[in-house]
């Protein structure tokens, strides 16, 4: 089987820097006109054309770039929605970073590396081993399919994960994969072995 796999184009929360960055996670935010352009760049890309199934997250930036990028009917699947970021999503870091409820996360070495962690989360969240355990089932699933080439549209985290657990990578090979917004990345899946 063959999969493309597509991280959404640059949205609202991706385009906030400095004082104004946000923890986006599953906050539930649009494209910018950047991320428009992406995704319209994507349009007739032989990776994308000729995909039997386009599976996408539920998440509106994933959406409006599937919807953008192929006329195919959409399959929305919420075991691909980005990694919960719980009690931090859609919030400013300045104001997690000054909140003493939050300071562990900015000052303990177990927990201040959780943004990058298969073992620790934010308040409420998941760490990558909870996104793992996630998408497992869906890959269950499109193993069992009768699909040729699958299109994924979804998010960082997921897409990292997917490919961790179809090229059965380390931890820090997935923490070192390069995944930019709107860029395919081809997988062949050997789907009997």
């Amino acid at each position: 089987m063959e999969i493309i796999l597509v991280r959404h184009g640059e949205s609202v929360g991706n385009a906030l820097k400095g004082e104004d960055a946000v923890y986006t996670g599953r906050w539930d935010c649009d494209l910018t006109e950047n991320g428009y352009e992406q995704a319209r760049m994507l349009k007739g890309n032989p990776f994308i054309e000729g995909a039997d199934a386009v599976y996408v997250s539920g998440l509106r930036r994933a959406l409006e770039t599937a919807e953008t990028i192929t006329d195919k009917k959409l399959i929305i699947d919420h075991r691909i929605v980005e990694r919960s970021l719980g009690d931090f999503e859609g919030r400013k870091i300045a104001d997690i970073k000054k909140d003493p409820d939050y300071a562990r996360y900015f000052s303990d070495p177990t927990y201040k590396d959780f943004r990058n962690s298969f073992q620790v989360s934010a308040p409420g969240g998941e760490s990558y081993s909870d996104v793992c355990r996630r998408v497992r089932p869906f890959l269950d699933d499109l193993r069992k399919s009768r699909h040729h080439k699958v299109l994924i549209v979804s998010h960082f985290v997921v897409i990292r994960c997917l490919i961790k657990e179809i090229q059965g990578l380390t931890e820090e090979e997935t923490l070192s994969l390069k995944v930019p917004n709107c860029t395919p990345i081809q997988i062949s899946w050997s789907v009997n072995g």
